[in-house]
């Protein structure tokens, strides 16, 4: 069967400039919008029709890219989104795309059919955002502040909860702090610079040595944690860890060590999953507002679709809360 593709490669063209021309995005020069035409009738290009089906059916209809739809984050996000849908009225269709590119994410964006589009999708480049601006597609992002035209960005403040995360750690007498990256993304950057910032506001070294990456996994924090400890490397007196399924991994490496959390070391957590509620030891974590992520992304799509005209979209950002538990103590001395 002919895909789309196909048609690129016979035009000489990439694939979203083939999504542009099939779906009337006016971008795309005369002479190039020949050429794909004819191209896709050389070759009996039959359009996919569920696409097309969504397209003729956008009304009312918001769609919500997402990198994965496993764990806590993802699940209260999308419930969230779907409930505020649902409440006003709207649809909601759900596109995951891991491995995508930016040009893949962008053609999916385009050829969905969706009256407007909630994104979490760091993978996205501006390059590509600014052809769905080109296209005037009402966009409202989760996982960067943007903001242009028919174009918004509601995000959980994750400088604002790391930083309070590490000043309750330096409150605790604590002074040696490691950190557990996750995967190089919007969030993970924020908590890193809230980190080192904290670090030098009371000039204390920032040492590569004790910074690890779990890339936001439980498993793979656990086997990274289980490589520090047998290098010999000083423990550090605590870790503050980018998201609370790597703050999980840590406790259980560190247990099987016979080091006991917190009694020997303190550990801190993002997000309030549920790994961080019902385990023992419960973790002390920075609470993310997901639910409210999700409603209000939501509540300013639909305002960027019902504008009669082209309005100003805004960057909001939700605060988050220091939540305390069982996995820090008190250092003294």
């Amino acid at each position: 069967m002919v895909t789309i593709k196909d048609v690129a490669k016979e035009a000489g063209v990439a694939i979203s400039t083939v999504s542009n021309v099939l779906n009337n995005v006016d971008v795309v020069s005369e002479e190039t919008r020949q050429r794909v035409l004819d191209a896709a009738e050389k070759l009996h290009y039959v359009p996919n029709m569920n696409a097309k089906f969504l397209k003729s059916n956008k009304k009312n209809t918001i769609g919500l890219f997402l990198t994965s739809i496993q764990g806590d984050f993802y699940k209260d996000l999308i419930q969230a989104v779907h409930l505020q849908c649902k409440l006003k009225g709207y649809q909601l269709n759900i596109y995951i795309s891991n491995e995508n590119t930016s040009e893949e994410i962008y053609s999916m964006i385009i050829s969905s059919g969706v009256e407007g589009v909630i994104v979490f999708n760091e993978h996205l480049s501006q390059e590509y955002i600014n052809r769905l601006a080109m296209a005037h597609v009402p966009i409202v992002f989760l996982d960067r502040e943007y903001c242009t035209e028919q174009m918004s960005s509601v995000i959980i403040d994750s400088m604002e909860g790391a930083t309070c995360a590490m000043e309750y750690l330096i409150k605790q007498g604590h002074r040696r702090i490691g950190y557990f990256h996750g995967v190089s993304n919007f969030d993970d950057e924020s908590r890193y610079k809230a980190y080192e910032n904290v670090l030098k506001k009371y000039n204390l070294p920032i040492e590569e040595s004790i910074i690890l990456r779990g890339y936001f996994e439980e498993a793979l924090a656990y086997s990274e944690m289980r490589v520090f400890l047998l290098k010999g490397i000083k423990l550090p007196e605590a870790f503050f860890c980018s998201n609370d399924e790597m703050a999980w991994g840590c406790v259980r490496a560190l247990a099987e060590a016979g080091i006991k959390v917190p009694d020997d070391i303190s550990i801190v957590g993002f997000d309030d999953s549920t790994v961080a509620k019902y385990n023992t030891p419960a973790i002390t974590t920075v609470h993310s507002p997901v639910a409210e992520l999700g409603s209000y992304a939501t509540t300013e799509i639909i305002r960027l679709i019902q504008s009669e005209e082209s309005v100003q979209g805004g960057v909001f950002r939700l605060s988050p809360a220091l939540v305390i538990r069982d996995s820090c103590k008190l250092r003294i001395g």
